[in-house]
C-alpha cells in the first residue's frame, strides 16, 4: 500500500514538473515570438523615420554664380560683374546671363513656396520639395526696384512652372494670397510663402552656388576660385575642396 502510495506520488510530481516545462517553454516560444515582433517594427519604424529626415534634409544646387570682374565706379562705388546660370534637376547649366550690378554684395531675390513638413517626409505628390522662382539680382548700392530681372523660364522644370493648369502653377497664381491668408495656405499645404534674397560679398574669381532646401529656401555658398583670369569668355574653373 505505502509502496504504491509512493509511486503515486512519484507519477505526480513527475506529471506536474513536465506541465512545468511544457508551460516554460510554450510561453517562452511566445515571448520570443513577441518580441521578435516589436524588434521588427521597431526597425521599421527606425527606416522610415531616416527616409523621413533625407528628404526633409535634402538640398540641390539651383544655380550657379562666376565673379567675373569687379570694378570702381566713377564715384567710387564696386562695380561687380557675374556670370549667372541656372541649373536644372539633372545638373545640367542654363543659358549663361552676364549681369552687372552696384556693389561687392549681392543679393539674389526669389518667390519661395515651402511645404508642410510632414508632406515632405511622405513624399506627397507635387509638395515634396520648396517651390521658387528667381525675380531679380541687385547690389547693397541699389535699390531692389533698379536690379537686374532673372529669365524666370530657363529653365522651366527648375522654376516649378509647367503646365498652365497644374498644381504648382495654380500656387503660384495665388502666392500673395497664400502669404497673406494662413488658412489658405494650410488649406494647399503650404507652410510659408515669401520673398527671401540670399546674399554674399563676392570677390574676383570666386565660383558661388545657389541651392535650395527641399523643406527650407534658397541658401548661398562660395565653392571654388578660378584657376586663372578670364579671358575670351574661355574660363578654366577648378571648383575648390570645400564643396
Amino acid at each position: 500500500m505505502f509502496r504504491f502510495r509512493w509511486i503515486k506520488l512519484c507519477f505526480g510530481a513527475f506529471a506536474l514538473v513536465a506541465a512545468a516545462v511544457f508551460t516554460t517553454d510554450h510561453f517562452g516560444a511566445f515571448e520570443v515570438r513577441r518580441l521578435r515582433s516589436q524588434i521588427n517594427e521597431l526597425e521599421r519604424e527606425k527606416a522610415e523615420m531616416a527616409l523621413y529626415v533625407e528628404r526633409l534634409s535634402d538640398s540641390r544646387r539651383v544655380a550657379q554664380v562666376d565673379v567675373v570682374e569687379q570694378y570702381q565706379s566713377d564715384t567710387g562705388e564696386p562695380i561687380t560683374l557675374l556670370r549667372w546660370q541656372q541649373i536644372g534637376p539633372s545638373g545640367t547649366l542654363g543659358v549663361p546671363e552676364n549681369i552687372e550690378v552696384k556693389g561687392a554684395q549681392v543679393y539674389f531675390e526669389a518667390k519661395v513656396i515651402k511645404f508642410k513638413h510632414s508632406l515632405i517626409a511622405q513624399a506627397a505628390p507635387d509638395k515634396d520639395w520648396s517651390l521658387f522662382v528667381f525675380r531679380r539680382v541687385f547690389g547693397e548700392h541699389q535699390s531692389p526696384s533698379t536690379g537686374y530681372p532673372l529669365d524666370r523660364k530657363a529653365p522651366i522644370d527648375v522654376a516649378g512652372e509647367s503646365e498652365p493648369d497644374s498644381t504648382h502653377a495654380r500656387l503660384w497664381d495665388r502666392f500673395l494670397q497664400l502669404m497673406e491668408n494662413p488658412v489658405l495656405a494650410s488649406e494647399y499645404g503650404v507652410r510659408t510663402a515669401q520673398y527671401e534674397a540670399a546674399s554674399g560679398v563676392m570677390r574676383p574669381g570666386q565660383i558661388w552656388e545657389v541651392s535650395l532646401d527641399a523643406a527650407g529656401g534658397l541658401n548661398l555658398r562660395m565653392i571654388g576660385v578660378q584657376s586663372r583670369p578670364a579671358a575670351n569668355n574661355e574660363r578654366n574653373l577648378q571648383i575648390s575642396a570645400r564643396q
